[in-house]
């Protein structure tokens, strides 16, 4: 009896488990609908998710194979620079920048990412790299690279399709949350207010909370503490947050009522 052939349907089963962060089930499913997957370019996807779930699973013979499956379909070196982007974002969310850079490097070299249909994986590739250099503590290199990326999609408006709107829709709030987080370090307060407040604009989810909480701490540094106590204020009833310390929190908020009260005894503005 011949197997039924794969539909799309079931291949974005696998692919929104993935992006959920289900990747065994994801694995699994994809191994499925390989066995039976006969079309060229239903297989080049099902190997592409493959390859993200088992490099995230530490998988590596799992991957080594869906690689060498990518090496015999056309166009072999532009599938193998799109299958590095998913292992170099695994190997950056698994806490190994450095192999993440070297990734990424690698497909700097193919040429491939200065192509203009190549735009929108390189937006994503400045994005894991800056991502990578801050978590090697190199602020300023992964500013660079996070505002080359924004460059490449300063907008909605610069989305083509809907499918590169898609992508920016989630890369991009990451990329303002990691911008504030270097301008903070490097003492650029407004800076970072500006691209935390941007975070807003994308979501509102746990991400968003976060950027409140650099929003809040940018106006403290600032000397603003009116204006950051309200940020607090609307910070705190968002919690609990999975990315929020709630202790530095409620020391942030601690701190700023005792210098509005300090300001107060002293008789001058707060």
């Amino acid at each position: 009896m011949t197997s039924p052939a794969v539909s799309e349907e079931e291949i974005e089963v696998a692919e929104k488990l993935r992006a959920q962060g289900e990747y065994a089930t994801a694995l699994k499913l994809t191994q499925d609908m390989l066995e039976r997957a006969q079309d060229g370019d239903a297989r080049m996807r099902l190997l592409f998710n493959l390859v993200t779930c088992s490099a995230f699973m530490e998988l590596e013979d799992v991957t080594d194979q869906a690689m060498k499956e990518l090496d015999t379909m056309p166009q072999p070196e532009f599938s193998r620079a799109l299958a590095n982007m998913s292992r170099a974002y695994a190997e950056e969310q698994l806490g190994r920048p450095e192999k993440a850079l070297a990734l990424l490097d690698m497909n700097l070299d193919t040429g491939f990412f200065e192509r203009e249909d190549f735009r929108i994986h390189k937006y994503q590739l400045c994005h894991f790299k800056g991502k990578a250099l801050i978590r090697l503590k190199r602020a300023k290199e992964g500013l660079d690279w996070l505002d080359t990326g924004h460059v490449l999609y300063p907008s909605e408006e610069s989305a083509r399709d809907e499918t590169e709107l898609r992508i920016i829709g989630w890369v991009e709030p990451s990329i303002q949350i990691n911008r504030a987080n270097c301008l903070m370090g490097l003492d650029r307060f407004e800076e970072a207010f500006q691209a935390a407040t941007e975070v807003l604009r994308w979501t509102d989810g746990d991400l968003a909370t976060l950027a409140r909480q650099h929003m809040a701490e940018c106006r403290v540094w600032q000397g603003r503490v009116p204006e950051a106590l309200e940020i607090y204020s609307d910070l705190k009833k968002r919690l609990p947050c999975r990315l929020i310390d709630e202790d530095r929190i409620q020391q942030g908020i601690t701190n700023c009522m005792n210098y509005l009260e300090k300001r107060r005894q002293s008789g001058k503005p707060s």
